[in-house]
């Protein structure tokens, strides 16, 4: 049972790193890929592109999450979504017109939004473990985005880049096919928390305000600082594309680093581990927009990395040990988390335009700082109500003994 449980998890996460690693492959590189592709030099239509790809993801993420609670069949519908996306991948690879490109990508994504039923299936087959699969989740996460940036260069210089949708979309179908093998033992039975579902009966609005500010405003802060991270340390530092590149990917590496070290500890300290890792975080952000040496700053991306790694896990932990509905909730936090990728570049163009680079990371502490409050006063409140519905229960026990 035990070699059985970790061939579906080396399963599952390995579907994960194929997930992000074709979903980040091409990023870096939109504008080039369209003019060689399409022979589009229009920043515009590539900033409608990325907003049209993040909407799609935020509508339909829900939708997923909504069918997989009521139909309590999650891994039939992540099948679904794999095939759905592997066909897409080979309308992408066919498309004659960047029209035909968007209107293939709108299709893939509509499929893909149904990828984050792998998260809430990996943490539903390891409820003894929700903090190391997190932390496992993350690291591997974190790993696709450091090769699918090495690999992104290769990419672009392909004299057909479209023909990468073939392959992705060759893979995407295999998974599909393998995934009857190793889903087919998914449990399919709910386990609901009645005390968590009263509470959550009480305070939906308020419970999904909590969770959706404290999402927003860490993702926020953590993808504010990308857009323009390279172009800072050239300007600041001097550094060549190499070195920008590979200061960049500091704090992605530090998750998979970090992955020993949350697994073992990030249980013990639980909140106040927390409240450690997202004033690292803090710090470290705050620090990075100061001038100081290049040592300097590795240093504080070292911490914002590890605060990340630390905060973005038990984050996730908190929401499935609270959630009465996990593919439900979990699908709309994942909409949230989208919401925060979509409008991360937005703000921080808006601090370039009108203060400096500089201050990116300023706001983007701040926001984290906005983030530590709620999530003290959220974590407070819940456990004082918990601790009233305990009460309640006891008086009423008493009532019928």
């Amino acid at each position: 049972m035990e070699t059985s449980n970790r061939s579906l998890n080396l399963f599952l996460l390995s579907c994960v790193f194929l997930f992000v690693c074709t979903e980040v492959l091409i990023s870096p590189f939109y504008p080039q890929f369209f003019k060689k592709v399409y022979g589009i030099n229009d920043p515009d239509l590539t900033g409608f592109y990325i907003m049209t790809c993040r909407l799609v993801v935020v509508v339909f993420t829900p939708i997923w999450g909504l069918i997989a609670h009521k139909r309590n069949n999650s891994s039939t519908l992540l099948i679904i979504g794999q095939w759905g996306t592997g066909i897409s991948c080979f309308l992408m690879a066919s498309s004659p017109s960047f029209e035909m490109f968007v209107a293939a990508s709108v299709l893939l994504l509509i499929f893909k939004s149904s990828y984050f039923l792998l998260y809430t299936i990996l943490i539903s087959e390891n409820r003894n473990s929700t903090t190391g699969t997190a932390a496992s989740y993350h690291a591997v996460l974190q790993g696709a985005i450091v090769t699918a940036t090495i690999l992104s260069g290769w990419v672009i210089e392909m004299d057909h880049p479209l023909l990468i949708f073939w392959i992705v979309g060759i893979i995407e179908c295999l998974m599909a096919f393998f995934s009857v093998h190793f889903l087919r033992k998914v449990s399919k039975n709910k386990i609901v928390d009645p005390e968590l579902e009263q509470i959550n009966h009480r305070s939906l609005v308020t419970q999904f305000l909590f969770f959706g500010i404290i999402v927003l405003t860490l993702h926020l802060a953590v993808n504010m600082i990308r857009p323009f991270f390279t172009t800072y340390t050239e300007n600041v530092y001097s550094t060549h594309t190499i070195m920008s590149s590979s200061l960049y990917l500091i704090p992605s590496l530090m998750a998979i680093v970090t992955l020993p070290l949350i697994r073992k500890y990030s249980e013990r300290l639980g909140f106040y581990g927390y409240v450690g890792g997202a004033s690292m975080i803090i710090v470290g952000l705050f620090l990075q927009g100061i001038e100081t040496s290049i040592a300097g700053l590795i240093l504080f991306r070292f911490m914002f990395g590890i605060g990340a790694a630390w905060c973005l896990a038990r984050i996730d932990v908190f929401i499935f040990k609270w959630s009465g509905n996990m593919h439900g909730d979990y699908s709309k936090i994942s909409a949230i988390q989208n919401v925060g990728l979509l409008l991360a570049p937005v703000a921080a163009s808006s601090i370039v335009n009108t203060r400096s680079i500089s201050d990116v990371f300023t706001y983007a502490s701040l926001f984290v700082v906005l983030h530590l409050f709620i999530f003290l006063w959220g974590t407070y409140s819940r456990e004082r109500n918990k601790g009233k519905l305990h009460i309640h229960k006891e008086e009423e026990d008493a009532l019928y003994k």
